[in-house]
């Protein structure tokens, strides 16, 4: 049955293969994806107690969409924040996309010292009035925007 689990390092290689999607679509296209670099950011995250990894999986346990996040300290403070870096889900799978987040949400909470948890919609991909609301209705509040340019 298709839905949402922690991700390993066995799922490392389909995570890639998504990030190779994600960046197709974003504003980001163009720009080449690192194998190494992309991989050992994954791996890093899966290994350390304050990254993780999240997949959206078919109902062959394989991954068709990602959220790779972490917890960092406040600049300015020693209380910290949670923060995605990166999510991807496949059209087909998108209905998960808000257990995804639930998920997240859930394990940032559990952090020691976190006191806030930041997500934004920086990749261009889908509506960002439908996302907006979607994390509306997971408990977050708008607070500015994304402004991006290439250079």
């Amino acid at each position: 049955m298709s839905g949402i689990r922690l991700g390993g390092i066995d799922d490392i290689r389909s995570i890639n293969e998504l990030g190779y999607e994600l960046l197709e679509q974003s504003v980001s296209a163009g720009i080449p994806l690192d194998d190494k670099k992309f991989r050992m950011l994954v791996a890093s995250l899966i290994a350390i107690k304050l990254g993780n990894v999240w997949v959206v999986v078919d109902d062959d346990d394989k991954p068709q969409g990602f959220l790779l996040g972490l917890v960092e300290d406040l600049f300015y403070s020693r209380q910290r924040y949670a923060t995605d870096l990166a999510v991807y889900v496949r059209d087909g799978y998108r209905h998960l996309a808000p257990r995804l987040f639930r998920e997240f949400i859930k394990w940032a909470k559990s952090k020691p010292r976190v006191v806030q948890i930041t997500l934004g919609l920086a990749s261009g991909i889908g509506d960002p009035d439908r996302v907006g609301r979607m994390y509306e209705k997971l408990g977050l509040f708008r607070v500015g925007g994304i402004y991006s340019v290439r250079v």
